[in-house]
């Protein structure tokens, strides 16, 4: 091979090899591009925030009245000749709620009256009786003295002696039977006092009160009716127009209430909720149904009627404190997780829940306010990822915070 063969070739492999070399650089240029052009992930992130969270438990039961007080007498045999509160009527303690037939009643006093008057004249008669009693005694007892003087000096008889002490017992026996018959006459006036007493009890109880102010609930007096011991309460007031709720609810959540705690109530048939608080706690379960039940006292409504369903929300907790959205938290077994990120790095965190609601729950321990938290973990990114984070005022929305 000739001298300016082997230039030729040895030119042909230098440039072979710097085309080479120019093309290997400019892909590992290119793919470097490619690799600096590529950006982490963008996530949605929402702050842990300081918020007013509220626990509530619901239970429903049916509207009774507070405290019912029933309305009678204990006249029986007496005609109804008047009502005058019908139901649902509201009434004040004292007021004639029905007036019964008085007549037989006002000739039974008419009666024991005259019974009265009769033992009061016995009683004065007794007592003149008394009096003359009291009189042939001492002259008894004079005239005996006078015997025993007249006998001692032997100028009387013994049987006149006799007959001086036998006229002194008589005296002392008739006296002792005026005395006997006055203290029988006073027990028979005590006995037509406290008949008429009893006669005059029960005309004021055949206009029959109301015991208490209220509002009627049912009223069984009938016009003409006569009034038996079988019968019932004539009226049944509810005291004082007040009102409650009556609920049963799982023996699991009776531990989480405790009195006076606020309650909403939705009556049915109302708008509005009426206001209420926990009154009663049962400390008793059914052991039948595993059941407890509360009580709930709601405020003065007109609308509240017996026997309306209802729904209750009771507040057992409000407190403010850190939460985040539901939909941050994740669970691993028993444990709870939200998604820290934390200069663009994905952290898996456990963290202790306590109040929740339809929204938001709220973090006990284990995060801080202001820190962000993937806004709906567990779904795109794992711990340690790296991501460019976007904060969210609301995932719902996506509006930008």
């Amino acid at each position: 091979m000739s001298q300016n063969s082997k230039q030729i070739l040895v030119s042909l492999a230098l440039a072979l090899g710097l085309a080479t070399s120019v093309t290997v650089d400019g892909f590992a240029e290119e793919k470097a591009a490619e690799t600096h052009d590529i950006k982490a992930p963008v996530i949605n992130v929402v702050p842990a925030s300081q918020n007013e969270m509220v626990a509530t438990l619901t239970v429903t039961g049916t509207i009774v009245p507070r405290q019912e007080v029933a309305v009678g007498t204990d006249v029986a045999g007496l005609l109804v000749l008047e009502l005058n509160a019908d139901q649902g009527d509201v009434v004040r303690e004292g007021d004639i709620l029905a007036r019964l037939d008085r007549s037989s009643l006002e000739i039974q006093l008419a009666q024991i009256e005259a019974q009265r008057a009769q033992a009061e004249a016995s009683i004065a008669q007794s007592e003149a009786q008394i009096v003359d009693a009291e009189i042939a005694v001492r002259q008894a007892l004079e005239a005996l003295g006078r015997a025993r003087a007249l006998s001692a000096k032997g100028i009387n008889s013994k049987m006149e002696l006799d007959n001086a002490t036998n006229a002194h017992d008589s005296a002392n026996a008739r006296l002792n039977t005026a005395r006997q018959a006055l203290a029988a006459t006073r027990s028979q006036l005590q006995l037509v006092a406290a008949q008429k007493r009893d006669v005059q009890l029960r005309l004021e109880k055949a206009d029959v009160r109301a015991p208490a102010s209220g509002v009627v609930l049912s009223r069984n007096a009938l016009l003409g009716g006569i009034v038996s011991f079988n019968a019932g309460p004539l009226f049944r007031i509810a005291r004082d127009q007040e009102f409650e709720l009556a609920a049963n609810i799982p023996e699991a959540d009776l531990p989480r209430l405790k009195e006076n705690m606020p309650v909403a109530v939705r009556v049915a048939g109302m708008e509005d909720p009426v206001t209420g608080r926990v009154r009663l706690i049962s400390p008793e379960i059914t052991a039948s149904s595993r059941l407890g039940s509360v009580k709930i006292a709601l405020d003065r409504n007109p609308s509240i009627r017996p026997g309306n369903f209802a729904r209750a929300v009771i507040e057992l907790a409000r407190r403010d404190s850190i939460s985040v959205p539901l939909s941050a938290v994740v669970y691993h077994g028993k444990s709870a997780l939200v998604q820290v990120v934390e200069d663009g790095v994905v952290e898996s965190r456990k963290i202790d829940l306590g109040i929740r609601n339809d929204r938001a729950v709220e973090v006990l321990q284990g995060l801080n306010e202001g820190e962000d938290v993937v806004a709906r973990a567990g779904t795109f990114v794992a711990n340690g990822d790296r991501v460019t984070a976007v904060r969210v005022a609301n995932e719902a929305t996506g509006a930008v915070k």
